[in-house]
């Protein structure tokens, strides 16, 4: 060999040094069994930064129902054991675990979790902040199950930002739909256990198995819940089929073991949740979710009928080419963001950009552009890697369902004939399972790019490079041809319809922000593979790469994420609350007798006919409207045949005695109280009183009885119907007499002087489940009384009428949650006990 050429080998073979970039590493500065402590405080530091205005600077998020549930703070913080039964001030009255609970003493682990978010949110003044801590602990919880799964603690860090942050998830706290983050955040711990099964099933996970699903029982948001078991089923069937194919036996024994497990842990975790479960179980066939309406029972099922339930049920169906939101957002106007220009005389305005085909939305179903990208990434670079395999299914089945009725095949398969679905709406609810699956496929991407440096793999390698190229040179053509793409974004804004002629003076607007979205997804993106190729290169160190990513990530989603949100101050929020003027010449007239009050303005103020929020409830007076997704079903009735809750029959009955309106009327039997500037309070003369002896009882149809109502045929002093017959009705002389002594929620105590075999009516809500009726200590039979409301048959004389709230199923549930709830968590304690002195055992010997 020549001197030149051992020259230039020994030249090739010294290593260089390394840079900054190409040598950082984590270790160097952070020592390894501190990094998890540092990235769990990093993750909670970002959500003080993100949330800082609701943390620290006295603001909150408003909304419809947001604003329902501050409405029954004043019914749950009243004087009781605790929790409540019964809640007499909306609908005529209806169960409390329908809308609100209270303090559940008895489930040690409700009380576990509710003492964790208190401690949490207690430095902080607004009280809504507490719903953070359910996306900080999926967060928690989404890198704990990466960690267990890679072991790589940066990437972990990476993933669980990405699902806390993610727009589509973060949305629901934006609007308060919060009883889905206090199911979703257990949903990685879930699937940590069911991996951990596949090796060897331990005594303690099976115990956090049941206090998981407990957990996820708990909001009882059962949309949510048939998602998680719905992608539960999808892990069986596929690892199953996994198992045959490879011929792993231990796998296919591990499986049934368990799903034996699983489904005993239900069983356990929903005697813990009894309480909840029975009083629902229990309601739903007398609630809108249970039953038909009288109109569709009493009326023949026709074609258009089931295509108008089909339409109610899909009217937020996602669309193959919503997809396209998932790359920038803005693909279709978005939803809700801020405008400020000469529209506006340059002030900031909300306003709703969405032209799709659902009737709206706040936010895009945005996940992050580069989680997006690096997802597809890993889908076909760890394609062998049945995780891989099973979260891409999960994905792709999720997101077919979503499409409803915009690509029906595989959802009317599910609607029609999979258990329970068709009792849903919006379908793309279960995108949820893709935007927690798509943050897990892209960190194994980047895990899989890690390894690229080490395990050479030139195919890999050039779609890295070529990836990197691809997105570069879309950006170049964003910058250059701007005037071309938004002049095609704002064709297809106009080609929208309706819609798109409404948002005409946004075009503009609009079709900046999509140009500035699609610039930034092209960066974004050619960034991270331009990085990723850098990387496998040795131009830069694995650290400092997934930190990179992980700002961008970051930055992307705070970005579209402030976009979507709307904040409002807190102290303004309270004012909501001030006591209405209506309200106030009420008590300023002295009356103390049991009413109800009915709000039928119509100027979108809070409380009103649209916007009822449960109002009344928060001063504790009772109201005969309200707002449920679960509404008694026999209250429903009355509004779908009268229209609306504005018919003199249904007030005089139901003892609506003062009536609201935004303008002055002029009505027979309706007396001035108040007027005010957009209050006009009257005085139904003719109102009748809670409980009331009628003169007679007649068995009438259900739909006969509400037309009757509707079309003012009848007094309902003089009669009540009933669906059973019901002989020898006296009609009551002038010696008779109700008079109410106490009405507490769950107790009635009435006197009563009856002249004959007299009927009582009591304008409250008729359930069966738990309410009983006692004269003078002896139960009688509660009637069904015009279609939804209560009555007894009264014998001659004097008594003492009591109606009591107390199922029976709650009083057995309540005992048994606090039992097993005990139980596990002793046996959790124990467990881990007797874990930790193995290990040091084994540690020691």
């Amino acid at each position: 060999m020549s001197a030149k050429k051992i020259k230039k080998t020994a030249k090739k073979s010294v290593s260089k040094k390394p840079t900054f970039l190409s040598g950082f590493s984590i270790d160097k500065y952070i020592p390894e069994k501190y990094q998890t402590v540092f990235y769990l405080v990093v993750i909670l530091l970002l959500f003080l930064f993100f949330f800082s205005p609701l943390y620290f600077g006295g603001m909150t998020f408003q909304s419809g129902d947001i604003v329902t549930s501050k409405s029954v703070t004043s019914y749950l913080e009243k004087d009781r054991d605790g929790f409540t039964l019964w809640n007499p001030y909306v609908f005529g009255g209806m169960p409390a675990y329908a809308i609100a609970v209270g303090y559940k003493w008895f489930n040690l682990i409700w009380v576990g979790v509710d003492v964790l978010r208190s401690a949490f949110s207690s430095p902080f003044a607004v009280d809504y902040a507490k719903w953070t801590f359910y996306l900080l602990g999926l967060a928690y919880t989404m890198f704990a199950f990466f960690y267990f799964r890679t072991k790589n603690k940066l990437v972990s860090f990476v993933v669980a930002l990405a699902v806390a942050f993610c727009t589509g998830i973060v949305v629901f706290l934006y609007i308060g739909h919060v009883t889905k983050l206090a199911a979703l955040w257990v949903y990685p711990v879930l699937f940590l256990l069911l991996f951990n099964y596949q090796k060897r099933i331990k005594f303690v996970e099976i115990l956090i198995l049941i206090i998981t699903l407990d957990l996820l029982f708990l909001g009882w948001h059962v949309q949510i819940i048939f998602y998680t078991f719905f992608a539960v089923m999808i892990y069986f069937i596929y690892f199953f089929l996994r198992s045959l194919k490879q011929k792993d036996k231990h796998l296919t024994t591990q499986l049934f073991k368990s799903a034996g497990v699983f489904i005993v842990a239900i069983v356990v975790a929903l005697l813990i949740q009894s309480d909840n479960f029975t009083q629902i179980y229990e309601y739903s066939p007398y609630s809108t979710r249970g039953t038909e309406s009288i109109l569709e029972k009493e009326t023949v099922v026709t074609e258009q009928s089931e295509s108008d339930f089909y339409q109610y049920a899909t009217n937020w169906s996602f669309s193959p080419g919503e997809v396209f939101t998932f790359i920038i957002p803005s693909y279709y106007g978005y939803g809700k963001s801020t405008y400020q220009g000469p529209l506006t005389q340059n002030k900031p305005v909300e306003v709703n950009t969405y032209f799709g085909q659902m009737p709206f939305v706040d936010v895009a179903m945005y996940m992050g552009v580069i989680i997006f990208f690096l997802a597809l990434f890993s889908m076909i670079a760890n394609w062998k890697d049945p995780i891989v395999r099973f979260l891409t299914i999960l994905s792709v089945v999720a997101l077919l369902i979503s499409f409803g009725r915009t690509f029906p095949p595989l959802y009317d398969l599910m609607f029609h004939y999979f258990p329970f679905f068709d009792k849903f709406r919006v379908p793309s609810m279960i995108l949820v399972l893709v935007q927690l699956s798509l943050p897990l496929l892209a960190g194994l991407g980047l895990v899989r790019i890690l390894s690229l440096r080490k395990d050479s793999d030139l195919k890999i390698e050039r779609l890295v490079r070529n990836a990197a190229i691809l997105f570069g040179g879309l950006f170049v053509i964003s910058l250059v041809l701007a005037s071309p793409i938004k002049d095609w974004f704002v064709g297809r804004i106009v080609e929208s319809g309706d819609k798109g002629t409404r948002l005409q003076p946004l075009h503009d607007y609009m079709s900046g922000m999509f140009l500035t979205d699609a610039r930034l997804a092209f960066f974004f993106t050619a960034s991270v593979f331009g990085m990723a190729y850098a990387f496998i290169k040795g131009k830069l160190s694995g650290d400092l790469f997934v930190i990179a990513v992980a700002v961008l990530i970051l930055v992307d989603l705070f970005r579209i994420n402030h976009r979507g949100e709307t904040f409002t101050d807190d102290a303004q929020q309270e004012m909501l609350f001030s006591k209405p003027d209506y309200i106030q010449a009420i008590e300023n007239t002295g009356d103390r007798s049991l009413f109800r009050i009915l709000n039928l303005k119509q100027d979108g103020s809070i409380g009103s006919l649209n916007q009822n929020s449960n109002f009344l409830t928060y001063f504790l007076q009772y109201d005969i409207y309200g707002y449920s997704g679960i509404k008694p079903r026999a209250i429903q009735d009355y509004y779908d045949v009268l229209g609306s809750p504005a018919n003199s029959t249904f007030w005089r009955m139901l003892n609506v005695k003062y009536i609201v309106f935004d303008k002055a009327i002029n009505q027979p039997g309706l007396l001035p109280v108040y007027n005010g500037t957009n209050s006009f309070l009257y005085l139904n003369q003719n109102v009748l009183p809670r409980a009331y002896f009628v003169n007679g009882v007649e068995k009438k149809p259900a739909l006969e009885i509400l037309n009757m109502v509707k079309n003012n045929q009848f007094d309902p002093l003089d009669i009540a119907f009933t669906e059973k017959e019901i002989s020898s009705i006296d009609q009551p002389d002038s010696t008779a007499f109700v008079n109410i002594i106490s009405f507490e929620d769950e107790r009635i105590e009435i006197d009563v002087n009856a002249s004959g075999s007299n009927f009582l009516f009591l304008g409250d809500t008729y359930f069966p489940n738990g309410w009983s009726a006692s004269i003078d200590g002896t139960e009688t039979e509660i009637y069904r009384a015009n279609h939804g409301f209560r009555g007894i048959v009264v014998p001659q004389g004097e008594h003492k009428v009591v109606f009591t709230y107390l199922p029976g199923s709650f009083v057995l549930s309540k005992y048994i949650s606090f039992s097993l709830s005990s139980i596990i968590i002793l046996l959790l304690i124990g467990g881990l006990i007797r874990s930790s002195r193995l290990k040091k055992s084994s540690v020691s010997d």
